[in-house]
């Protein structure tokens, strides 16, 4: 090291270990191996909002957020060190592949001792197993980074992971770069949102809650009008009639036996009258939705093109490894919200007595054993369903675990459980070979794995519902239903407007001055 005075500051670095860190430094001149091409380095930071960086940089870069509030945990990302993709069936297992070459040739160091510390990957996948058109076309079947950097936020602690390329770079460089970086972010630690922001943000739920209160029959009719003050158009003009003859159509084929449930979505198209900020967008999405997960990816945009990001606050998790558990949950069968706690408790019920859903929900759990029976073993779930109570909808839910059996890594689950007939249908293969057809819906990455996974073996994977494309003055939103034979048109019809309102509200919201 030729500048003995610099010194990386005690926010980042207890300076017991400052040494330790030198002498990492240092062995970099010693590693003559063309194998290592990045370094990486963790370090604790002080208290910041991942969002809240994400809000500073330029617009262009790779860029990944996901939260969810009540468990804890925050994920922001920006800037591509390196990017794997791929295509076709193999693609979770060229995934893998690709992940395990780069981390290969990573150097690591960790000043903190912790399961997320080191090299971290992070983006999604198609719904189909192929690559996606126009205007999906940049996602591609499956598309993961390894990030410049990326702030984890696990409650009360806070680490940074910065991602450097070695080769053909001095220690001293290498060091100055994690130097100037850092300085960066020591401006943002302990920053709060003033309470103007504060207040805004309550104002606007406030008015939310109260739309939310209006609910019942006929969400289109209701909320149109008012959104329209911010949203200049919202494209409905048709597309009733064609839901219809897509419920029919599918309850025909289930009649002649193809299959028991299938799950067709739709899409609403929305112009804005101002800019669309993905970041504004996250966070209404964060403070309005706690109990789900909040999730932004948008991927490299090249200089003269504009930036198209996916946005969405799921409730439904796909799969989660940690330690040796797998866990994952069965969410399928909806209604309404009630206006009051009385009316409230009157739709639970009308749920969990409902022999249309628990027939729906009963496929996905059985689907999702099935499959995790060649993974897993002592798979364990409720024998009855519970309910899962979001802002507009509540569902039935069953949560499932299992344990690993050592030779299943996330990338196999995720191959295995996606599509789960809650997004598919049962039989799951049987269904999803005839959606597109009936739907006509590029559902591009609706209702597709989207998540992070470490070179531990852990990670984190979502089905990405409740989700919105996003251009600069247009959204194109994203619902679906689990359709039976007794499904009526009218009533999935209301269910993809109450599922519309996740985002249709959030949109509204952001887009205030």
């Amino acid at each position: 090291m030729k500048d003995s005075k610099k010194q990386i500051p005690t926010d980042f670095i207890d300076p017991l270990k400052r040494d330790d860190f030198t002498s990492f430094l240092r062995s970099l001149t010693l590693d003559m191996s063309h194998e290592h091409r990045y370094v990486s380095i963790t370090l604790p930071v002080a208290r910041i909002d991942p969002l809240a960086v994400l809000e500073m940089q330029e617009p262009g870069g790779e860029t990944f957020y996901w939260e969810h509030p009540q468990e804890g945990t925050s994920l922001a990302a920006f800037g591509s060190a390196h990017s794997i993709r791929a295509t076709g069936v193999n693609r979770f297992q060229e995934i893998a592949e690709q992940a395990e070459q780069i981390q290969k040739k990573t150097l690591s160091y960790t000043a903190v001792d912790d399961r997320l510390a080191g090299p971290l990957f992070l983006g999604g996948y198609s719904f189909y197993d192929y690559n996606v058109g126009t205007p999906w076309n940049r996602f591609g079947a499956a598309r993961f980074f390894l990030p410049n950097w990326v702030l984890i936020r696990q409650k009360n602690r806070h680490l940074i992971t910065l991602v450097i390329p070695k080769q053909g770079r001095r220690p001293d460089e290498i060091f100055d770069e994690v130097l100037e970086r850092l300085t960066y972010f020591i401006t943002f630690a302990g920053q709060q949102r003033t309470g103007s922001q504060n207040a805004k943000l309550q104002h606007t739920d406030q008015q939310a809650n109260h739309s939310d209160q209006r609910r019942g029959s006929s969400l289109a009719e209701q909320d149109t009008a008012s959104r329209q003050e911010i949203l200049c158009d919202i494209g409905l003009m048709g597309e009733q009639e064609r839901w219809k003859r897509n419920v029919e159509t599918c309850r025909d084929l289930i009649r002649n036996g193809e299959f028991e449930k299938i799950v067709i979505a739709r899409k609403l198209t929305v112009s804005a009258r101002r800019p669309i900020r993905p970041t504004r967008l996250s966070y209404v999405l964060r403070e309005r939705y706690p109990d789900c997960t909040t999730f932004f990816y948008q991927p490299e945009t090249k200089e003269g093109a504009e930036p198209i990001s996916f946005v969405g606050s799921t409730p439904e998790t796909l799969v989660r490894f940690r330690n040796d558990t797998l866990s994952t949950e069965g969410l399928a069968g909806s209604i309404s919200r009630g206006g009051s706690a009385l009316e409230d408790h009157t739709l639970e019920q009308k749920l969990l007595h409902s022999q249309k859903d628990l027939n729906e929900h009963q496929y996905v759990v059985q689907s999702i054993r099935e499959s995790l029976k060649k993974l897993t073993v002592n798979v364990t779930a409720p024998k009855k369903p519970g309910i899962k109570k979001l802002k507009h909808v509540q569902h039935l839910h069953t949560p499932i675990q299992a344990t690993l059996n050592g030779k299943t890594s996330i990338h196999n689950a995720v191959a295995e459980l996606h599509p789960t007939p809650a997004v598919g249908g049962f039989p799951r293969d049987k269904a999803v070979r005839h959606i597109e057809g009936i739907e006509q819906v590029d559902r591009g990455w609706y209702a597709s794995p989207i998540g992070w996974f470490h070179g531990s073996g852990e990670g984190n994977f979502v089905v990405a519902i409740r989700s919105a494309l996003l251009e600069t003055k247009r959204a194109t939103l994203y619902a679906g239903c689990g359709i039976v034979e007794d499904s009526d048109p009218e009533t999935e019809w209301q269910e993809t407007m109450m599922k519309f309102s996740t985002l249709l509200d959030a949109l509204v919201m952001q887009s205030e001055p």
